[in-house]
């Protein structure tokens, strides 16, 4: 029969090649890939194919652009290149896992940049990670513990996760120590600890690639973000994390923020670096809004405690949580009330934390006062200290205020003028446009105070959380209250402190001179309190009226009333950053 034959002739042929140099090359490259292969999956976790894929991505991604984004090319056209950018790039960050989820996490923060496709595909990074199966689990519990297995440790211990994000997930269980204690155990996934040196090495040498090749300088912020990941892998430092926020509540809060807001127990014997062990807290997420509702909850007690929370973290400790989405914030009966609902903050997942510098958050502090005083030298005095060229679009972002924007341009935006952006002939040029507004925006960035980016994006995350909930608090005057409280208590230290009795050119100033220093200290402060809170006092009273106004319209006229004040206010804030940018944004791009 033929088929045979042909399997005859095809086995002769092939025993053949091999015999040849060229064969035994053929052969000995394939056994080798297949080696090397087999090892990276087994025991390194597949980081190297996982860096591989990596590279290839961005060589694609940088292959399309350089060679299809031509000023000839069409709407549709180039548009459809931002589209399969975004897609490969989403794949990549799928497909890998791990650490990759947290820098296309990163990436869909700074979307804003970007076109609009890449926050469109990366918003979805959010969504739940697949956990790892229990019996990958246990060898990482154990190994933090020699000498113990999990049954030492815990009782009950759920054989599914409760929880799962991209590096971690969390299990429910009870103490042995404590049998009575529930507990959330929170478990790094196995792979982890294996795949960060590949996967920093891989985020590396992709912006170091993309820097060279697009002219974008993005090699700054690198060392930021890995010093972060880095954070957010120690669970021993999420957990003195959580303690400093606890500490920080019971020492410097006030009697409703220290009702109002609860942070689980840290288990100490039961924490190790790849492993948390907290109380376990039940509550409704805010992720529900709808439940909250049905559960009888006022939303103007939730959103009240949780801007005072973060805004006390702002401008009072220096200590901010860096995630405050509505994922790790639950809502649940104050334990010690049994009379009347009373809304208590449950917040979670400490693992990102900045620690704001005494001169940063005076600084930041005296900027909200500047804005809310429309102290425009201020403003731009303390803006050009952190770098920033225009800082009007920096008020904007604080006090929501538009800026005025007919003064004279920042010298690195002339390239894009006013006539520049009514002339640009084609999508091609608007894009290329763009692209130098995104390259002159990440220059001015690199010169930020690292605490900056974070307190801003702490912020945006606080104000969507407010939208989410039908904003029912002015967050803006609750922000302003603690900036005024923490500039205060910064200027009233520092009016009191020993360093007022030396002077670098006297030396020992006299008793007399020191007395009178102090007081004049305390004065200033006071004043500045004084009329911070004066300036806030007739921003609200501007903002109710508004307000007032408006539902009187909405009443006469039958229509529901949608547009707040501060509805109002976030889209001039859009308006305005879209005229200076010269292109549309989404303000939901600073939440993610």
């Amino acid at each position: 029969m033929p088929f045979p034959q042909n399997t005859a002739l095809l086995g002769r042929v092939w025993r053949q090649s091999l015999g040849g140099r060229t064969g035994r090359l053929y052969l000995a490259t394939g056994v080798a890939a297949l080696t090397v292969y087999e090892y990276d999956r087994h025991f390194q976790a597949s980081a190297i194919s996982r860096t591989l894929r990596a590279f290839w991505t961005i060589a694609v991604i940088s292959a399309d652009y350089k060679i299809n984004f031509r000023s000839e090319r069409g709407v549709e056209y180039l548009n459809g290149i931002h589209e399969r950018a975004s897609r490969r790039l989403l794949s990549c960050c799928r497909d890998n896992g791990g650490l990759f989820i947290k820098f296309g996490q990163s990436i869909a923060v700074q979307s804003a940049l970007l076109p609009p496709p890449f926050r469109r595909e990366l918003s979805t990074l959010y969504d739940n990670a697949p956990s790892s199966p229990i019996a990958q689990i246990i060898p990482v519990i154990e190994r933090s513990f020699p000498g113990k297995s999990i049954e030492d440790l815990f009782i009950d211990f759920s054989p599914t996760a409760v929880a799962s994000a991209s590096v971690a997930q969390v299990h429910t269980a009870r103490l042995c120590s404590d049998p009575t204690q529930r507990v959330a155990v929170k478990v790094q996934k196995p792979e982890i600890q294996l795949q960060i040196g590949w996967d920093l090495f891989a985020l590396r040498t992709c912006a170091r690639l993309i820097e060279y090749a697009f002219e974008i300088p993005i090699m700054w912020s690198v060392n930021e973000v890995e010093e972060r990941l880095r954070e957010e892998l120690d669970f021993e430092r999420e957990g003195n994390n959580s303690e400093l926020a606890s500490r920080d509540l019971s020492t410097l809060g006030n009697r409703q923020l220290r009702r109002g807001v609860y942070i689980p127990r840290v288990f100490w014997n039961e924490t190790a670096k790849e492993v948390l062990t907290t109380e376990w807290v039940d509550g409704t997420s805010l992720v529900h809004p709808q439940q909250l509702t049905s559960e009888g909850w006022s939303n103007k007690d939730i959103m009240q405690r949780m801007v005072s929370l973060f805004a006390f973290q702002i401008f009072v400790t220096g200590n901010v949580h860096g995630d405050p989405h509505p994922g790790n914030i639950l809502v649940r009966q104050h334990p010690e009330n049994h009379r009347w609902k009373e809304p208590q903050l449950v917040l979670l997942d400490h693992g990102l934390y900045v620690r704001e510098s005494r001169a940063f958050r005076r600084q930041y502090a005296e900027f909200w006062r500047a804005a809310m005083l429309n102290d425009k030298r201020s403003m731009k005095r303390i803006a050009h200290s952190w770098g920033m060229a225009d800082a009007g679009i920096f008020s904007t972002m604080v006090s929501l205020k538009p800026p005025q924007l007919h003064g004279r341009m920042p010298e690195h935006h002339k390239s894009v003028t006013k006539d520049q952006e009514s002339n640009a002939r084609t999508h091609y040029d608007k894009q290329m446009e763009l692209k130098a507004r995104a390259v002159a925006a990440l220059r001015d960035s690199r010169g930020l105070p690292p605490e900056l980016v974070f307190v801003t994006r702490n912020m945006n995350i606080v104000r969507s959380n407010n939208q989410s909930l039908g904003i029912p608090v002015n967050r803006v005057q609750i922000l302003g209250q603690y900036a005024a409280l923490g500039l205060r208590l910064m200027l009233l230290d520092e009016a009191i402190s020993p360093a007022r009795r030396y002077s670098q050119v006297h030396g020992v100033a006299p008793h007399r001179d020191t007395i009178l220093s102090r007081i004049a200290g305390i004065v200033s402060a006071e004043w500045s309190y004084v009329t911070f809170r004066i300036a806030l006092w007739v921003a609200n009273v501007g903002m109710t009226a508004f307000n007032l106004w408006g539902r009187l319209q909405a009443l006469i006229s039958g229509q529901p009333f949608t547009r707040s004040a501060d509805v109002v206010l976030d889209e001039a804030l859009r308006k305005a950053l879209e005229k200076r940018l010269g292109y549309t944004i989404d303000t939901s791009l600073l939440t993610a």
